[in-house]
């Protein structure tokens, strides 16, 4: 018994359904495109406070900060202020040449301008309250002495990190900047304090009551 194979036939597409189809398609592939580059492919927006001052490091040059900011400075007396529009906050940043103390540079090229201090932008008053992190007295401050480690006055103001605001370049030792470290009350009273080097040993500590 012969089966019987159906004789395909070879029946054309329609011409405009064919061009139709066509036209979907490229649509399709262009509509993909057009997502990854604008809407897949969004940065993320940081709400920190502390997100350009962050970047920025004592002793990095003029040139490296101003491409990771990736933010206009404005001129402020020495210094600059590049300001992040999506908090207010921002990072001060003066440069100079003279903390350039490390490789020799040939005659006819200039050192770089280097960053030997950065300071927390903050618009006024009342941006104090996104940088409330503590709640320390007068006494805590006042029972510090010079010398001590960070983490030891760190259990003194209650176990609570401070928010480094600050930081200079220190010609005596370029590898330990100063730093400003700050513990933010809700009713607007700061404990300031100085360690020579990132969380390194305190030189200097102050409480600032509320205005």
């Amino acid at each position: 018994m012969k089966l019987k194979i159906p004789k395909m036939t070879n029946k054309k597409i329609p011409k405009p359904l064919l061009i139709g189809g066509i036209a979907l398609i490229v649509l399709a592939v262009v509509a993909g495109v057009v997502f990854v580059i604008f809407g897949g492919a969004k940065k993320e927006v940081s709400t920190d406070p502390l997100n350009l001052y962050n970047q920025v490091l004592v002793g990095m040059t003029k040139e490296e900060a101003e491409k990771i900011l990736a933010v206009e400075g404005s001129a402020k007396g020495k210094g600059f202020n590049y300001i992040d529009e999506n908090t207010g906050y921002g990072v001060t940043v003066s440069y100079d040449t003279v903390a350039n103390t490390g490789e020799e540079t040939a005659d006819s090229e200039e050192a770089p301008e280097i960053a030997v201090f950065k300071q927390l932008y903050v618009p006024d008053d009342t941006y104090l309250d996104g940088l409330v992190n503590a709640n320390v007295t007068a006494d805590q401050v006042n029972s510090l002495k010079e010398g001590m480690a960070y983490e030891e006055v760190k259990t003194i103001m209650g176990g609570v990190d401070g928010t480094e605001i600050n930081s200079a370049y220190n010609k005596k030792d370029p590898a330990n900047a100063y730093s400003v470290m700050a513990w933010f009350n809700p009713d607007h009273s700061v404990a300031y304090l100085t360690f020579q080097g990132y969380k390194g040993s305190l030189k200097v500590f102050e409480f600032r009551p509320a205005k």
